[in-house]
């Protein structure tokens, strides 16, 4: 699949958790430790879109195009959607021919998190992939790992290790 068809389809799948008001601050994920197992940053294509429009980060594997992504909506003060397994089900809903193959809750951090795993098509593919939506005080997180059926369990490692270097604030 051609690089920007994966970033497109990344940035559709993460920016559609509204209302966003601005994103975290949390420092990156260490760049070394994705790099060392073959994946790459996705820059924007247009340094100029709004942030609100494209994930915090992105990498994607050079091996398999399976793509990484951290996504986070602040709000100061009350209002939003706040509930992590709702948040997921919006994300969810996008899929067409979804098969949830597991789901918890879970805590991440000591923040409350919801972790899906599944398979279905998304823009005309069939793919698999992991979700994990965890709340902070001021902030819900989705960290998702996209990937083609046959390499989902190849690379899922390279998604444990980016979410067990992540600090949210």
């Amino acid at each position: 699949m051609p690089f920007f068809l994966f970033l497109c389809s990344c940035s559709i799948l993460v920016g559609q958790v509204k209302p966003l008001e601005e994103k975290s601050v949390n420092e990156p994920a260490p760049a070394h430790s994705l790099e060392a197992l073959g994946w790459q940053r996705i820059m924007p294509e247009n340094p100029s879109e709004r942030s609100s429009e494209r994930p915090d980060e992105a990498w994607q594997s050079k091996a398999t195009a399976a793509v990484i992504s951290l996504n986070s909506v602040c709000r100061n003060g009350a209002g939003g959607e706040r509930d992590v397994k709702k948040v997921t089900q919006v994300l969810l809903s996008q899929w067409d021919n979804l098969k949830i193959e597991h789901q918890s809750p879970l805590s991440f951090r000591n923040l409350p998190a919801f972790q899906t795993t599944a398979r279905g098509n998304y823009l005309g593919r069939d793919r698999r992939f992991q979700i994990m939506v965890v709340k902070s005080p001021t902030c819900i997180y989705d960290l998702i790992y996209l990937s083609p059926v046959e390499s989902f369990d190849r690379e899922i490692s390279a998604f444990s290790r980016f979410r067990d270097t992540l600090e949210l604030k």
